[in-house]
């Protein structure tokens, strides 16, 4: 009776770390929606993991440029995969308007737009950047720019920021006189970040 119970109790500890385990692995994952070939398709996309292939790659972040061949091996893979067709063409230090290391990768493709990826310096997918006209920024957007920075004039063009858990934000750069801003805002014009 008693390894029996013993047994159940085990049975129940596993179990629980199994259930526990599938819903870390569940919200480790996303999907993405990508235009190719003006084709809305969905794709899952798994976040890159950090790269153990060459743990020293990462060596040189703070240095601006980064030669191509020192990106995390998983950096190349996820453009591959979920770019079809499009190449890298340059990649560089860029922190993140929270002040967070990041890797801006830039990519083309013949015909496609151009977009800069936003990755951790592990690996990790943060978010894809587009430059977007400024008459296609949500106009609550611009309202809160008026409200907030009066004086302040935006540039000609915005980047649409499209994260990870598709949620879209849009990164603004604002001057007055000497002063220069960057700031982000979600859809409904609340500030996420400014810098």
């Amino acid at each position: 009776m008693i390894e029996i119970k013993s047994k159940l109790k085990f049975n129940k500890i596993g179990l629980s770390f199994i259930i526990l385990f599938v819903t870390l692995a569940s919200f480790t994952s996303w999907s993405f929606d990508n235009k190719q070939n003006g084709n809305k398709t969905q794709k899952q996309i798994t976040k890159p993991t950090k790269d153990t292939t060459n743990s020293t790659k990462n060596t040189e972040l703070h240095k601006g440029k980064i030669n191509l061949n020192k990106l995390p091996n998983c950096i190349g893979e996820f453009v591959k995969k979920y770019f079809q067709g499009y190449k890298i063409k340059n990649a560089a230090y860029d922190p993140m308007c929270t002040g967070e290391d990041a890797i801006d990768v830039s990519i083309r493709k013949k015909g496609g737009p151009d977009y800069s990826l936003i990755f951790l310096p592990n690996g990790t997918f943060v978010q894809r950047e587009e430059d977007i006209e400024l008459n296609k920024a949500p106009t609550k957007v611009l309202e809160m720019v008026k409200i907030k920075f009066p004086g302040y004039k935006i540039g000609h063009q915005i980047e649409r920021l499209t994260l990870a858990d598709h949620s879209t934000q849009y990164l603004l750069d604002i001057s007055m006189n000497n002063i220069s801003k960057e700031v982000i805002f979600d859809i409904d014009g609340i500030i996420i970040c400014e810098n």
